[in-house]
């Protein structure tokens, strides 16, 4: 079965991080260091409203999207789709973050991510990000706070930036 129609799942996470809305917005943003905890797949754009993001890896297609919000240091949303299913005319899910002060010392990094078609694939992407979120945003906590990746298995696996 496959539809358009959108469920309405919604996943939602939330992990505190020791750093800066300033430091978390810039390593959602930066491809540098989107490598290093999102399985090694850098996230380019030009962080406009309306513009192109994709997430490139060299052994693996990952995924592509357009900029919804950008609002520096507390907000970021964007859609999020497989080049495979846009070419199936299969509608994009959406991803949302929210940065905000958590004490002195931390932030509050919330993602909600929503648009599940209700149909087998809409519940099998799901249960794919319920695993991929959980381990991307563990990577993304780890690198802020020791300076360094998070040695991931497989697809979670980070790569050295190659350019800095």
């Amino acid at each position: 079965m496959t539809t358009t129609e959108q469920s309405d799942a919604t996943y939602v996470y939330t992990t505190y991080i020791r750093s800066t809305a300033e430091q978390v917005f810039r390593a959602l943003t930066t491809p540098e260091f989107t490598m290093q905890y999102w399985g090694g797949a850098e996230l380019t754009s030009d962080w406009r409203v309306g513009s192109r993001l994709e997430a490139i890896h060299p052994d693996r297609d990952d995924f592509i999207g357009e900029i919804l919000a950008v609002e520096p240091p507390g907000r970021l949303s964007y859609t999020f789709t497989g080049r495979s299913e846009e070419a199936a005319g299969r509608p994009p899910t959406v991803v949302e973050f929210t940065i905000s002060r958590f004490g002195d010392e931390a932030v509050k990094l919330q993602v909600v991510h929503t648009g599940f078609t209700a149909d087998d694939k809409g519940a099998e992407d799901l249960r794919n990000i319920g695993e991929g979120w959980p381990a991307i945003l563990a990577g993304l906590k780890t690198l802020l706070e020791t300076d360094r990746p998070l040695a991931g298995p497989g697809h979670f696996a980070p790569r050295t930036p190659a350019r800095a």
